[in-house]
């Protein structure tokens, strides 16, 4: 099994690597097509089932796929491990077997986690024990597959950007954080430094307290008409920020999806007939 996960993270790697849509850090979707977002997942394992059947990717050839930070779930009742590696795995299956509907977008767990930084949920280190859970399940292939993981998280587009003017990327750079060197980081070759405090990838996926006078700003600088956003929590699955932007997250029984045609304009007054809850999925 070791040796067919570090196979497994570094096929997707390359899929996401090669995609021939992609324009840099952006990948650029045709049209048109039935997007399935999803919001941060985190180890969730009905809400990642329920997604993936929901998408049907099989039977329905034109539907694309969303997915963002997997990892970093709360410990299994079983072990007390964190299994949210069991999904990534199954996500860069996912990709392999569906190459062109699978698509990623760079989280700022996924940074952190790259980085051997540090972030603080469910009360500890969520980083940390995820490698310890890594440790725990593959004993002395972990190391090996830690790395091909590390290479498969670092292959995720920034953003993702749909004929309609959705752009959808895990966050954005919080107010007075956008300048040109950030906007850079859309079209050059993402290094490890980039990733550190302050630095633009960072800016980019830990970005928070977005304003309506900022977002119409970003919208012109990006060429967006609205934003689909995680990253930030709120208990209701969703928050509709501004007329221009939105934040989804499904890692949680009130988590939500948003279902859409890339041909259908969305805006903070529409949203809502694209959003759908997990429960009913």
């Amino acid at each position: 099994m070791a040796c067919e996960a570090v196979d497994i993270f570094r096929r997707a790697a390359d899929l996401n690597r090669s995609d021939d849509r992609r324009d840099g850090n952006v990948l650029v979707i045709g049209s048109p097509r039935r997007i399935v977002f999803s919001g941060d997942i985190h180890g969730y394992r009905s809400a990642f089932d329920k997604i993936v059947s929901h998408a049907d990717l099989s039977s329905d050839p034109q539907s694309r796929l969303v997915l963002q930070e997997i990892l970093h779930g709360p410990p299994d009742d079983r072990d007390r491990q964190d299994r949210s590696i069991d999904l990534l795995i199954q996500a860069a299956r996912l990709k392999i077997e569906h190459p062109a509907q699978v698509l990623f977008v760079m989280g700022n767990h996924d940074v952190a986690q790259t980085t051997g930084s540090e972030i603080s949920k469910y009360g500890y280190g969520v980083c940390k024990a995820f490698v310890e859970s890594v440790k725990f399940i593959f004993g002395d292939d972990a190391p090996e597959i830690i790395d091909a993981l590390k290479d498969f998280l670092l292959s995720f587009p920034l953003a993702l950007r749909c004929p309609n003017g959705v752009f959808i990327s895990h966050s954005l750079p919080s107010p007075g954080k956008f300048d040109d060197a950030i906007a850079e980081i859309l079209t050059r070759p993402i290094a490890l430094d980039d990733m550190q405090r302050g630095q633009p990838i960072y800016n980019w996926v830990w970005g928070r307290r977005h304003t309506e006078s900022q977002l119409e700003t970003l919208a012109s600088r990006l060429d967006a008409e609205f934003f689909l956003m995680a990253h930030q929590h709120t208990e209701s699955g969703y928050d509709i920020i501004s007329s221009r932007a939105a934040v989804v997250l499904s890692d949680h029984s009130n988590g939500y999806i948003v279902e859409f045609r890339d041909d259908q304009k969305i805006s903070g007054d529409s949203i809502g007939q694209f959003l759908k809850p997990l429960s009913t999925l």
